[in-house]
């Protein structure tokens, strides 16, 4: 599931790559590009003399690797790759492209050469037009560049010819699992198209051994949206976890792209695995798999572990509609209780999966996504997103009933509108009023999130009417303060996910003063000791003057 993380660079060699046989081995400290997009083989013939013209035409392929209720299937389905780039390029120089194209729906191409040298042809797990580019990057090399799937050098004195080219899934190469993600994100671009014209640039970070956990960064190493997908270890990769052809997976990470681009998350980010959350972060991560997997139209959330030569299994299933939910929580504060209240919000109309519960929603694609995407402007209340927010927009957008929104979420443990207030998280921090108290334990209770879990964080809204210097204090009131036991955090976020103040260190007291526009904020107190070992109950207070 997500975990906004940077891109930590790899800077292993991959031993076995095909490429340029004039290159011995690839150079440290990262995998050198020619292994990636360099010629499959062959033999040019010298330089020069009358340009020759030239067309070539071919078919680009990828093995998709089937996802079953064993694992990933060991027979590939040969698919076309759907508008992806084409390009000629010197045989010499790989990146002198001289000529380029895209592949149309069947994965066919043609290219019209004019050349006096000789050249070979590629495809790169590139697709889309300019603004909206999908691209799948190979993270070993330094600088990460797109994958490639290369044919031999042609020479020119053989004229207008044929070139196919077909990535395959044999590892360590697995060429397939760089066009089996872009086809996967390329489809999910084009099925929101109805709603969003355009979601700018996204780049997938892949390859095999990239152990760099699967998530989604607003802001990746090319300072445009980012999603790391798990290929296996370097050691083990027919055992151990790849993504590359897990399409829920990949799907809920791409719906958080949609979510961070065009609608409001408020989450802080983090590793979680179904244990109760705060409603911020159980919204944003159980959205994201309603909506990949409705965009699929697949029901079964599935995550493989291994690989056809090695040994392959799931390791996660989740049915959106029914069956077992895993981890802890309910109602607002658990994911999956998230997910399924989307799912039945959406199941049964026109362009999504078909109902078969019998819930008494189905808001058609459009709407939901005008919904959602109002979001990312909505005032008070139901300003910071959770489940409710969303519930309330499409209430206000005429797409929900208050009745209907109640029926779901009392199918899910918890009731519309949420108990305890018109907008009751979180709850306000009322500048020159009373303190805030309670107890955090990071590490207490049953299955706890140190990170992202109720037991671990304090939040609550700041509201300033017009600008001002706000003060935040806070005390560990807790008898006997140790750090490595009791330690606190503040943090100011704004609506847009920013952190506009931290207050870390080991004192049992800490503040925040900051000149703000008017607006809302999220104030986070987080339960930081030194490791579960060390933890204890930390009482505190907070104001705000």
């Amino acid at each position: 599931m997500r975990r906004l993380l940077p891109l930590f660079v790899l800077l292993l060699m991959l031993p076995g790559c095909p490429g340029d046989d004039k290159k011995s081995a690839p150079p440290s400290p990262g995998l050198h590009p020619v292994y990636v997009i360099g010629p499959d083989g062959g033999t040019a013939n010298p330089d020069g003399g009358a340009p020759v013209a030239l067309t070539i035409s071919g078919q680009v392929t990828f093995d998709r690797l089937p996802v079953t209720a064993a694992g990933l299937g060991a027979t590939p389905a040969v698919t076309p790759a759907a508008g992806v780039l084409v390009e000629a390029v010197r045989h010499n120089d790989i990146f002198a492209v001289v000529a380029t194209t895209t592949t149309d729906a069947g994965g066919n191409y043609t290219l019209n050469l004019n050349v006096d040298h000789d050249f070979y042809v590629r495809a790169r797990a590139q697709a889309g037009a300019a603004g909206n580019l999908d691209r799948v990057y190979h993270p070993r090399t330094v600088p990460a560049i797109t994958h490639a799937v290369t044919g031999p050098i042609l020479n020119r004195a053989a004229g207008s010819q044929n070139a196919d080219l077909h990535a395959g899934f044999a590892l360590p190469a697995n060429r397939a699992g760089a066009f089996a993600a872009l086809d996967t994100v390329r489809r999910l671009r084009q099925s929101v198209s109805g709603s969003f014209a355009a979601l700018g640039h996204l780049d997938v970070f892949w390859c095999t051994g990239a152990a760099t956990p699967t998530g989604t960064d607003e802001v990746g190493p090319n300072g445009r949206p980012a999603i790391y997908l798990l290929g296996g270890t370097e050691t083990s990769p027919a055992t151990t976890d790849h993504d590359e052809y897990d399409e829920t997976v990949i799907a809920h990470e791409w719906a958080s792209f949609l979510q961070l681009t065009q609608s409001r998350d408020n989450n802080f980010g983090g590793f979680h695995g179904g244990e109760e959350l705060i409603y911020t972060a159980s919204y944003s991560e159980g959205v994201v798999t309603a909506i990949g997997c409705a965009l699929l139209g697949q029901r079964l959330y599935r995550d493989t572990v291994g690989y056809p030569t090695g040994s392959t299994g799931v390791q996660f299933e989740f049915d959106c509609e029914s069956g077992v939910l895993p981890g802890t929580g309910a109602g607002y504060a658990s994911e999956f209780e998230v997910t399924r209240a989307v799912w039945d919000l959406l199941d049964g109309a026109t362009g999504w999966p078909a109902d078969t519960d019998g819930d008494p929603v189905a808001i058609a694609p459009t709407d939901f996504f005008a919904s959602f995407a109002a979001l990312s402007a909505r005032p008070a209340p139901y300003e910071i997103c959770w489940l409710a927010s969303l519930l309330q927009q499409l209430v206000d957008d005429g797409h929900l009933t208050v009745t209907d929104a109640d029926t779901v979420m009392t199918a899910h443990g918890a009731q519309f509108p949420p108990a305890g207030g018109a907008d009751p998280f979180p709850p306000p921090l009322v500048v020159g009023g009373p303190a805030a108290t309670g107890t955090l334990d990071a590490w207490g209770g049953t299955n706890p999130n140190p990170v992202l879990g109720p037991g671990a964080n304090a939040v609550f809204r700041v509201t300033l009417a017009a600008p001002a210097t706000l003060q935040l204090n806070l005390s560990t009131t807790t008898a006997g303060y140790t750090p490595a036991a009791h330690r606190l955090e503040l943090s100011l976020h704004d609506l847009e996910r920013n952190i506009l103040g931290l207050a870390g260190g080991n004192g049992a007291a800490k503040g925040l003063s900051l000149t703000l526009p008017a607006g809302t904020y999220l104030v986070r107190v987080q339960h930081r000791p030194d490791s579960s070992v060390s933890s204890q109950p930390s009482e505190y207070s907070i104001t705000a003057q």
